[in-house]
């Protein structure tokens, strides 16, 4: 699919693609972003067919509002919105059922249906609300806030590069003029996993950490 590989050559993104997600990406057919017309913000648009079997929204969405998006590098995220996947019935990505047996006090049995939550690239359009961390301990906020760095970081990859530059990312040669652009000490904003494999390859350092988990809870499969 020509959206996955693409996707599958940004790290940040392509650490968050199960197999299983990867199948449903086969029928996304575009990627697009309206950026706000007061320069506040942007939202990212993901079109899939129509034949999908997975949910039945043709278009899936993430909107940022960033009131300093156009000027400076340090975003100052004032909202971010998903959007409710309306899944078929039995193909949730984003949360298994478990059937499980329970007894009552008579010996009766009775089987009870629990949905956890599972490995998914579509929690992405799940995002916790943006909470008020003054009231909470300094763990907790450097968690929230290093979340909400990652999913930002996965916004703006798809923004400024795989949107902009799907065919390059497609075939390969964009992660390898990105890594030139690097070395030629040219300043670009490029993906911090780019920037970080130059760096590895220089002084042999590990740069792809995991993504930070906030632990909040999500909604669950909406079912069709």
């Amino acid at each position: 699919n020509f959206w996955t590989g693409g996707m599958s050559n940004i790290e940040i993104i392509d650490e968050i693609i199960t197999e299983r997600d990867a199948e449903c990406l086969q029928y996304l057919k575009d990627i697009t972003c309206q950026d706000f017309h007061n320069g506040l913000g942007f939202t990212l648009e993901f079109h899939f067919e129509e034949r999908n079997p997975y949910f039945t929204n043709r278009v899936l969405t993430k909107r940022y509002n960033v009131p300093n998006l156009l000027i400076d590098d340090e975003p100052i995220l004032k909202n971010v919105t998903g959007c409710d996947i309306d899944w078929m019935d039995d193909m949730c990505l984003t949360h298994t059922v478990r059937v499980k047996k329970q007894r009552n006090k008579k010996g009766k049995v009775r089987h009870v249906k629990k949905q956890e939550k599972a490995e998914s690239f579509f929690h992405f359009f799940c995002p916790p609300k943006i909470p008020d961390i003054t009231d909470m301990d300094e763990a907790d906020a450097d968690a929230i806030e290093e979340a909400f760095d990652h999913d930002y970081e996965v916004a703006q990859s798809f923004r400024l590069h795989i949107i902009p530059k799907a065919v390059l990312w497609f075939t390969g040669e964009a992660m390898e003029q990105e890594l030139e652009g690097v070395f030629d000490g040219e300043d670009t904003m490029i993906p911090p996993q780019i920037a970080a494999m130059a760096q590895q390859q220089t002084e042999g350092s590990n740069p792809f950490p995991p993504p930070a988990a906030d632990g909040s809870e999500e909604p669950e499969c909406k079912q069709s």
